[in-house]
């Protein structure tokens, strides 16, 4: 692991994982979740596998009104599950490829309530230089490589956390009072 310094903390960069060992945990951890820990209101999940380290999860957004927006969530467990999954939304192209996104109508559109500790930025600032979307949580491995210090209570454990933690926080952002709406019209 590299450490990188910053005057007012030290943030720890992971390394990636034996390939072997994430895709292993990595699928078990997938298959316990979608057999055991979604919580009630899951309807409208459902998985795209695209390799052994990688997958698309179908998440629904759902509105205040109850209207459900499919989202899609790209997870990646190179560094799983010493590190959480990364996560990114993406939408399928037309040649059937999975495409990240940075807002428009496959990012979706949030209003945290008091307490509910989270956020999506369309460009934040990465410590290699660059500027890429981010899912603010300190359950998906981006959190990691930007210049975010969590507390010992945020930090990723993997002793006691999966990417069901992953995956149900996701879940709670993705529905109201929090989750709003998509960022732009949707083609028909």
């Amino acid at each position: 692991m590299g450490v990188v310094g910053e005057e007012r903390r030290c943030v720890t960069v992971p390394t990636p994982t034996d390939p072997e060992v994430a895709a292993v945990t990595f699928k078990k951890h997938l298959d316990d979740f979608f057999a055991n820990s979604r919580p009630s209101w899951s309807i409208g999940w459902a998985r795209h596998p695209i390799d052994q380290l990688h997958e698309v999860v179908e998440i629904p957004g759902i509105r205040a009104d109850r209207t459900v927006d499919p989202y899609f969530v790209k997870l990646g467990a190179e560094y799983y599950p010493v590190w959480p999954v990364s996560a990114a939304f993406v939408r399928k192209t037309d040649a059937g490829e999975w495409e990240p996104v940075n807002g428009g109508p496959w990012w979706p559109r949030q209003n945290n309530q008091p307490g509910f500790a989270f956020g999506l930025h369309t460009s934040y600032d990465y410590l290699d230089g660059a500027k890429r979307p981010l899912i603010c949580l300190s359950f998906t491995l981006e959190y990691y490589f930007t210049a975010h210090g969590p507390t010992d209570d945020e930090r990723w454990d993997p002793g006691r956390h999966t990417l069901s933690a992953t995956l149900s926080r996701l879940g709670d952002v993705l529905e109201a009072p929090n989750y709003q709406e998509p960022d732009g019209d949707r083609p028909s």
